[in-house]
């Protein structure tokens, strides 16, 4: 009887949690659809009548569409480099046996440590004397950075489980190292690849401290800074156009997160300790 009540409050408690999470989204979804008049008078109440003014509002100036562009170029760039250049120095750090391996993983480690906010001064000088702000790359460049040591653990700890009498053999068999790793090791990583690349398209996507140091440019701006457009003169906001923005912009982490979901799990609890 005491176990049962105990399961009772297990399933209360993850109740009280989802609906603390789900319930903002829902809302902001909700009141996106709902009349700039009936906003500002009942924000909370469910809508008498549905509309999508705010959202042809939101598309209608491209603002919205433009920042969106920005943001998947900046995220799907920085992926790529952080998988790739992650994968590859975990491979060797793992796999390569030379004096300076452990040293060269707790260079990596230590970044984890390092906050992103003593960076910004001296990057926002470096970028300025080297004329790359308002570039795609001055947010590119510190997501990959400080997303690598992360990065590298994860993929270490998933090549620890993979036999060295494996790669032995395809090293018998005549395959080079390159060989090795794009055709054996990188295809058997596919679930920590999946969980690296999701977790930081979701990070890099929402963003707002880079871009809002590095970025000025309207035409360079991604959607987490363009966001702040809806707010008008002496802090006036409309909400309808905010709430349809910000609806729009995390669709793709929404949908990311929901197709990769199985993988992700499978990622953190199997994928990225032994594949």
């Amino acid at each position: 009887m005491k176990k049962h009540h105990s399961t009772i409050l297990f399933y209360v408690v993850i109740f009280f949690f989802f609906v603390i999470q789900v319930y903002p989204v829902v809302w902001l979804f909700i009141a996106s659809l709902k009349p700039t008049g009936e906003l500002n008078t009942a924000p909370f109440a469910f809508p008498k009548q549905l509309t999508l003014a705010s959202y042809l509002k939101v598309l209608r100036d491209g603002k919205i569409g433009q920042y969106m562009i920005n943001s998947v170029k900046v995220t799907v760039i920085s992926i790529i480099l952080i998988v790739f250049l992650g994968s590859t120095a975990a491979f060797a750090i793992s796999k390569f046996i030379f004096k300076i391996s452990k040293k060269v993983y707790s260079f990596f480690t230590l970044g984890i440590m390092i906050p992103v906010q003593i960076t910004l001064i001296p990057l926002f000088i470096f970028y300025s004397r080297m004329n790359i702000l308002n570039t795609g790359f001055s947010i590119i460049l510190p997501q990959v950075g400080f997303a690598l040591p992360l990065s590298v653990m994860m993929f270490v700890s998933f090549y620890s489980f993979i036999p060295n009498e494996l790669l032995e053999a395809a090293i018998i068999d005549g395959c080079s190292p390159y060989k090795i790793f794009f055709r054996i090791v990188f295809p058997l990583g596919a679930n920590t690849v999946i969980t690296v690349a999701s977790m930081y398209f979701i990070l890099i996507w929402n963003d707002f401290i880079f871009a809002n140091t590095f970025i000025s440019d309207n035409s360079a701006k991604t959607v987490a800074v363009g966001l702040r457009d809806y707010v008008g003169a002496f802090g006036n906001i409309d909400w309808g156009s905010t709430f349809a923005a910000i609806s729009i912009s995390i669709l793709p982490p929404l949908i990311i997160y929901f197709v990769l979901n199985n993988k992700v799990t499978a990622g953190m609890t199997l994928g990225a300790t032994k594949g």
